[in-house]
């Protein structure tokens, strides 16, 4: 099998291996410097993403004649991450506009699905966005913007109308549900796109 990272061959032996996961394992331990990341894999010249979970776990080395990895800094996969983050919005922009109206539809079941699709999304760009902070050593205590100041005071009134959010929800009232999510959470997750391109240019 030829392998080669970022375009330099390897001489690598993986007779003791079984498959294309432990082989990418072994190779991200002892061949991918501290501060690169895996970014992007080929097997036998085609890009490989795994469309299930472990998908490389069924793929025997036996399949593979050729296996070329690309690397990326932290710094650049977090920049990557935060411009991907920030393209979601407008998905989770239309789930959230959906999710309100079938709310007030009285579509209940339909409406937890829209719901259940929005809460998931929106803990997924926070963590998102705070943890690619933590890689571009970015203090979100420190960072400012000109349509809502502090960013650190946003993320706590986010996170409080979240809370809000919940408990209505649990309440059942969900008319005033589908009024916080379209004339409060929409405009904080078109404000929190704005921020996340912002700190990807960073």
């Amino acid at each position: 099998m030829q392998v080669t990272i970022n375009d330099q061959n390897l001489a690598v032996d993986f007779s003791h291996l079984r498959n294309l996961e432990e082989a990418l394992v072994e190779l991200n331990e002892k061949f991918i410097p501290e501060g690169q990341q895996l970014f992007q894999v080929e097997v036998n010249g085609q890009f490989f993403t795994e469309r299930y979970p472990r998908e490389s776990r069924y793929v025997t080395l036996g399949e593979v004649s050729t296996l070329d990895l690309k690397t990326v800094s932290d710094e650049e996969l977090a920049r990557s991450i935060l411009a991907d983050a920030a393209g979601q919005v407008e998905t989770l922009a239309q789930a959230l506009e959906k999710s309100a109206a079938l709310f007030r539809l009285a579509a209940e079941d339909e409406a937890n699905h829209y719901f259940a699709q929005v809460l998931e999304a929106l803990r997924w760009l926070l963590q998102t966005g705070e943890g690619a902070c933590k890689v571009l050593e970015v203090d979100l205590q420190e960072v400012t913007s000109p349509q809502i100041g502090d960013v650190s005071d946003f993320l706590k009134r986010f996170q409080d109308l979240l809370e809000e959010m919940l408990q209505v929800y649990e309440e059942e009232d969900y008319i005033l549900l589908a009024d916080l999510m379209e004339y409060e959470l929409l405009p904080m997750v078109t404000q929190w796109q704005k921020i996340l391109s912002q700190l990807s240019r960073r």
